[in-house]
């Protein structure tokens, strides 16, 4: 029989998490965490409801509660506590494009990273008064576009 090598880990992550966000554009690491904002939010409001509170609130209190909710998810996403924003990463960016040319590519297209500019430089001609003009004259041909000829000025 042969032996099995049980030295080679199968299910190693291939990188770390802050390896793995590196390479991803913001736009989708905001709405990664704009979703789980969203989703803790609503889950504290349900949680807060089901608390059975006897007495009636005002609509000032309401108010500052939605805000003091808002503050407590946004804390929980900036902590990365839930994990699920690497669940929806995972789907509307997957792990296959997270490199560093996909990356460029993202950045290029956004024109975020600045393209090299083409100068464009004739050897004979330094300034613009030094370039030999030509005018175009038409003689009276009868037909359109011929008997045009160039002379130097």
């Amino acid at each position: 029989m042969s032996e099995i090598n049980n030295s080679i880990p199968v299910n190693t992550p291939i990188s770390n998490k802050s390896e793995n966000k590196k390479y991803i554009p913001k736009p989708y690491l905001d709405a990664a965490q704009g979703m789980e904002k969203q989703f803790i939010k609503l889950m504290i409001d349900e949680m807060r409801k089901t608390s059975g509170s006897s007495e009636p609130t005002s609509t000032g209190m309401d108010y500052y509660m939605d805000l003091q909710n808002e503050e407590r998810s946004k804390a929980m996403v900036n902590r990365n506590q839930v994990g699920l924003q690497d669940l929806i990463l995972d789907r509307i960016y997957p792990e296959n494009k997270r490199n560093p040319y996909a990356y460029n590519a993202y950045l290029q297209q956004t024109n975020q990273i600045s393209r090299p500019k083409v100068e464009m430089q004739n050897a004979h001609v330094n300034r613009r008064n030094e370039a030999e003009l030509y005018q175009v004259s038409k003689k009276n041909s009868g037909s359109i576009g011929l008997g045009q000829e160039a002379h130097h000025e």
